[in-house]
C-alpha cells in the first residue's frame, strides 16, 4: 500500500495542477495585482535558485539559455494577443489560449517523459517517484522549466505594468433596455 502511495500522490498532484491550469487558461481571468506579484516573485526566486544550483552541472546552462529564449518568444507572442475587458467587478484579461496550452504541454510532456525514463532505467530499490531531485539531472528538463519561468515572469510583468495603465475600475452601471412606444425607438 505504501508503494502505491509513492505513485498515486505525485499523479494526483499533477492532475490537480493540470485541472487548475486549464481552468485558468480558458476565458477571461480577473486581473488581481497581489496574485500577479506573488506569482512573479515565486517564479523569479525559483528560477534564480535553480540557476544557482546549475553551477554543479554547467551543461544545464545550455538548457537554461534555450529555455529562457523560448519562454521569452512565447511571452512576447502572448503579450501581443492579450485582451483586457472591464466588468462590473474590475478588469479581466484573457491570455492567448494556444500559447498557454503550448507552455503547459511542453512542461508536462517533458516531465512525463523524464518520469517514465527514470522509472524504466532505475531499479525498483533505488527509484523513489516522490524524489523530484531526479528531474534536475537533465538539461532538457531544466530547459523546459526555464521556458515556463521566463514566459510567466515576462507575461505577469506585462500584466502588472498594464494594470497600472488601465483606468481605475469604477463600478459600471448596467444598461437598462429602453422601451419603445409605437414605431419610434427612444434608444436611437
Amino acid at each position: 500500500m505504501q508503494d502505491a502511495a509513492h505513485y498515486v500522490i505525485p499523479f494526483l498532484f499533477i492532475a490537480f495542477f493540470i485541472y487548475r491550469r486549464i481552468k485558468r487558461t480558458v476565458g477571461f481571468q480577473p486581473l488581481r495585482r497581489r496574485r500577479l506579484i506573488v506569482r512573479t516573485s515565486l517564479f523569479s526566486v525559483i528560477g534564480v535558485v535553480i540557476l544557482a544550483l546549475g553551477f554543479v552541472h554547467p551543461i544545464h546552462f545550455i538548457g537554461y539559455g534555450l529555455g529562457l529564449a523560448g519562454g521569452t518568444l512565447l511571452g512576447l507572442t502572448a503579450i501581443r494577443h492579450t485582451r483586457f475587458e472591464q466588468r462590473t467587478d474590475g478588469w479581466y484579461y484573457r491570455t492567448h489560449l494556444w500559447i498557454d496550452i503550448t507552455v503547459l504541454v511542453l512542461f508536462l510532456g517533458r516531465l512525463a517523459y523524464r518520469y517514465a525514463a527514470i522509472a524504466v532505467s532505475s531499479t525498483p530499490s533505488n527509484m523513489n517517484p516522490a524524489d523530484f531531485s531526479q528531474f534536475s539531472k537533465d538539461p532538457v528538463t531544466a530547459g523546459a522549466f526555464f521556458i515556463i519561468v521566463s514566459y510567466y515572469v515576462i507575461y505577469f510583468g506585462y500584466l502588472l505594468r498594464e494594470e497600472k495603465n488601465l483606468e481605475p475600475s469604477a463600478p459600471l452601471q448596467p444598461q437598462v433596455p429602453v422601451q419603445s412606444s409605437g414605431n419610434v425607438n427612444i434608444a436611437d
